[in-house]
C-alpha cells in the first residue's frame, strides 16, 4: 500500500525530533557541574526522545509487516504509554528479526538493551519521570504525590552506582572534586545512552525494518555511525 505524503512527512518529523531531543539531553548532561545541578531539563529531553524513537520503530515494524502504519497506537494508553520499559521490551522482542540476529552486532545490541543493569536503571528513571515524576513537587503541593522519590534522588543513586564501579571510588569521594567526579559519571551515562541509541538506529538500516526506514538515515547518522572509540567523546 502506498503511503500518503502526509504520513511520510509526519514519521520523518518524529524521527528527527526524537534524535534532536536526545542530542539536546546529552548536551545538557555535559553542562552539569558543581554550579549547575538542574537535571530536570536533560531528563525531560531524554525521556521524550527515547519515547518518540521507540514508538517510531514500532510503527515502522508494523509498516514492514502489514504494509501500512497502524491505525491505532500499538502501546498502552494514558500514563502507561510513556512507560519506556514497556516500549523497550516491545522493540527488543518484536523488532529484532531472526535474520538480523545472525549478525554479531545485532546480538550484542540486543543483549545490551535487555541486560545492561545500569542502562536499564537509566530507562527506569526516565520511564518513571515520564509517567508520574514530571510534576513531583507540584504534586506534593496539591497532595497528589505518586512517586516514592524525586527524580533528583533517583539520579543521585544512579550516579553513586556508577561511581562505585571505580576501584578507587572511596578516594574520589574523599577528594570531593565535584566537577571532576560529575564529568566522569556523566561521561559514562552518555556512553551508555549513545550505545543504546546506536543499537536502536541500526534497526533503520541493517535491522530489517524495510526499505522505508532507510530514507531517514540522515536524521539518525549522529548515532548510527558512531564507532566504539568515539563513544563519550562527542560534543552535543
Amino acid at each position: 500500500m502506498a503511503l500518503t505524503l502526509s504520513k511520510n512527512i509526519a514519521i520523518g518529523e518524529e524521527v528527527r525530533t526524537s534524535i534532536k531531543l536526545i542530542e539536546a539531553g546529552l548536551g545538557q548532561l555535559q553542562g552539569i557541574n558543581g554550579a549547575n545541578d538542574f537535571y530536570h531539563l536533560p531528563i525531560l529531553n531524554l525521556a521524550n526522545g527515547f519515547e518518540r524513537l521507540m514508538k517510531t520503530i514500532i510503527c515502522f515494524h508494523a509498516l514492514h509487516i502489514n504494509g501500512d502504519f497502524p491505525n491505532k497506537s500499538l502501546w498502552p494508553s494514558g500514563n502507561k504509554g510513556h512507560d519506556l520499559e514497556i516500549l523497550l521490551n516491545k522493540v527488543t522482542l518484536e523488532c529484532f528479526s531472526k535474520d538480523y540476529l545472525r549478525l554479531p552486532c545485532a546480538k550484542t545490541d540486543l543483549h545490551y538493551l535487555r541486560n545492561d543493569a545500569l542502562f536499564r536503571q537509566i530507562i527506569r528513571i526516565l520511564s518513571e519521570f515520564g509517567q508520574k515524576n514530571r510534576y513531583y513537587y507540584l504534586d506534593i503541593v496539591l497532595n497528589q504525590q505518586k512517586a516514592t522519590s524525586s527524580m533528583e534522588q533517583q539520579w543521585q543513586r544512579l550516579e553513586f552506582d556508577i561511581l562505585a564501579r571505580s576501584k578507587d571510588w572511596q578516594r574520589k569521594i574523599k577528594e570531593n572534586d565535584i566537577d571532576k567526579n560529575l564529568h566522569e559519571i556523566n561521561q559514562e551515562i552518555i556512553i551508555m545512552i549513545e550505545k543504546s541509541v546506536r543499537a536502536l538506529t541500526r534497526l533503520f538500516t541493517i535491522g530489517g525494518l524495510g526499505n522505508e526506514t532507510r530514507r531517514y538515515t540522515g536524521y539518525i547518522s549522529q548515532f548510527l555511525f558512531l564507532r566504539d572509540d568515539q563513544l563519550g567523546k562527542q560534543t552535543y
